[in-house]
């Protein structure tokens, strides 16, 4: 038996073992390197808010007016986020019918964080209160950057919750806060997506607890 390619005749290779070193014989035989990242298996982390801060638009004379633990509201309450990369403009110098291209100004584009809303610990408000350090509504002020900057990280976890890859956001704020529509219908749970900006992000190489 043979084929024709490119004009000669070439034996068949029917009988002769792959030497294709990736196939999925190749990844049968080395599981432990193999191990497929799942999207479930991660953790979004907001850093920086503090221990307790203020309730998006109360009055500092309410005694209730702070919520504890913001940071642990967010982090239980993540339903999704997406993963932080870059892109470049690009350079074009042209010269006669050619062109080339060169690297230019990298840019971060803005990230999506969708939360789960629990009444009990107050999820929506946490973001409301990370919110409201960009803007005050009620005092109409922007806020400073020291005061509603912060640090974020995405942890990407094994199956058996191993701590694979971290991602450190630098500079996170939120520019925008929706969620769902109230329907008398509905059988759902409700739920909170902001737009996150960040100046920069990378992996880290460090230890997060």
């Amino acid at each position: 038996m043979s084929i024709v390619i490119n004009g000669v005749d070439r034996a068949s290779t029917i009988n002769t073992p792959s030497t294709i070193p990736h196939g999925t014989y190749h990844m049968a035989e080395n599981p432990a390197m193999y191990e497929p990242q799942r999207l479930n298996n991660f953790e979004f982390m907001v850093t920086g808010l503090g221990t307790t801060i203020l309730k998006a638009g109360f009055d500092t004379s309410d005694q209730n007016a702070y919520l504890s633990d913001p940071e642990s509201v967010i982090r239980l309450s993540v339903k999704s986020t997406s993963v932080p990369h870059f892109t470049q403009n690009v350079i074009e110098v042209r010269r006669g019918n050619s062109t080339l291209k060169y690297a230019g100004v990298p840019s971060f584009e803005a990230g999506q964080l969708v939360i789960n809303d629990f009444i009990g610990t107050d999820a929506k408000m946490a973001l409301m209160a990370w919110q409201n350090q960009s803007y005050n509504v009620r005092t109409e002020k922007v806020g400073l950057a020291k005061d509603y900057k912060h640090d974020c990280y995405l942890l990407e976890y094994t199956p058996d919750f191993q701590l694979v890859r971290t991602w450190k956001l630098y500079g996170c704020w939120i520019s925008s806060l929706s969620e769902s529509t109230y329907d008398t219908d509905a059988n759902s749970v409700n739920q909170i997506q902001c737009t996150i900006q960040y100046d920069k992000a990378m992996p880290d190489t460090s230890d997060i607890e």
